[in-house]
């Protein structure tokens, strides 16, 4: 019998097992791990293996550029990039031609102001071009009226048919919150292929122009919706029966102005929906207007929240004990409601959580 022993060692794993760890590792953790163990490894690395960078400190950002990117012969293996700090992004992409990173899948840029230099604005045209790219994030300090890379973002995306073809995400957030709110332009039909998209605050009328552009929608948030609804300017669901039947999670936040009836117009436009996300002024408050309305168009929901909080204060607001006896009917309790309340130093409310999970 042979006494012949197979011996192996970590070095002679397949080059497919290898892109499968390396999956579980960003770029700056792969090359401070990996790199320089041997001469295969560092192919796979620098050939082979997807790459996503996640450049939150100044270590990070030069370890990245000085180390990680000159080694990379394949630079479509760059599939995402995220940036925590300002400078980083001119100073990254002047030393290395945006050009080089042609599969690029997913952005992350971060301004501690506005976006508004000339810069931004010629790699957002870069950007629009990218055939595989699905995800952009973009958080702001705060937004101008004069902001002329923020207003191209939204030309490009919502305008323009040839622009950004394949994005899915777009998540744009501001530091503050105060106005002006954005303004989408809505002067052509064209169809994105956006399934979630982020917003700070727009006003009703120019969200509800916005929802023909975004038919394969499955996410919507809006951290300030302003009711101001005009219905003299042509708004084309108004005059038809649009839905959007992929669309299941909204997270809204209305102002006072906002009604029972632009909640009604709204909740027709999502008849799938299964979870739900909002907050509102106490004027709001009605347990029964909420149950007709989501009884008569939200069938499918299954998780509910709604935060009241005072907006303006000369509304009276309601006690704590008539929030929960208008919430107290049947098909509150069938559903579990649950109710939190956060009170002043005069007893008086400050907060009030709705909320329901249905499991079936």
């Amino acid at each position: 019998m042979s006494n012949t022993f197979l011996r192996s060692t970590i070095e002679d794993l397949s080059v497919e097992l290898w892109c499968e760890i390396f999956e579980f590792f960003d770029a700056s953790e792969l090359y401070h791990t990996f790199d320089n163990i041997n001469s295969k490894i560092t192919s796979i690395l620098s050939e082979i293996t997807p790459l996503y960078f996640n450049i939150i400190t100044i270590r990070d950002y030069n370890f990245t550029s000085n180390v990680i990117v000159p080694k990379v012969i394949n630079r479509t293996n760059i599939k995402s990039i995220k940036f925590d700090r300002e400078f980083q992004i001119e100073e990254f992409f002047t030393r290395w031609p945006f050009n080089t990173f042609n599969q690029l899948h997913c952005l992350s840029l971060f301004y501690l102001g506005e976006m508004g230099c000339d810069f931004s604005y010629m790699l957002l045209e870069q950007l629009s071009h990218l055939t595989s790219f699905d995800s952009l994030h973009i958080r702001v300090g705060y937004i101008y009226d004069h902001d002329r890379s923020l207003k191209r973002l939204f030309q490009l995306l919502f305008i323009e048919n040839d622009a950004f073809p394949t994005l899915k995400q777009l998540v744009f957030k501001c530091n503050k919150d105060w106005f002006p709110y954005l303004q989408i332009p809505t002067t052509t039909m064209k169809r994105t292929k956006l399934e979630l998209l982020t917003l700070p605050y727009l006003n009703l009328t120019n969200f509800l122009q916005m929802l023909p552009c975004i038919p394969y929608i499955r996410s919507i948030k809006v951290n300030g919706l302003y009711s101001n609804l005009d219905r003299t300017i042509p708004i084309p669901i108004l005059s038809s029966n649009f839905i959007l039947q992929h669309c299941v999670y909204l997270d809204l936040s209305f102002d006072y102005h906002t009604t029972f009836d632009d909640v009604k117009l709204l909740l027709q436009i999502f008849p799938k929906l299964n979870r739900m996300k909002l907050l509102c002024d106490y004027i709001l408050s009605n347990g029964d207007q909420w149950e007709t309305l989501l009884t008569e168009y939200c069938c499918h929901l299954r998780n509910f929240q709604i935060n009241f909080h005072l907006q303006y204060h000369f509304f009276d607001r309601p006690t704590s004990i008539e929030i929960e006896n208008s919430f107290s009917t049947i098909f509150w309790l069938n559903r579990n409601v649950e109710i939190k309340h956060d009170h002043n130093h005069n007893q008086q409310l400050l907060s009030s959580i709705v909320r329901f999970k249905k499991y079936e």
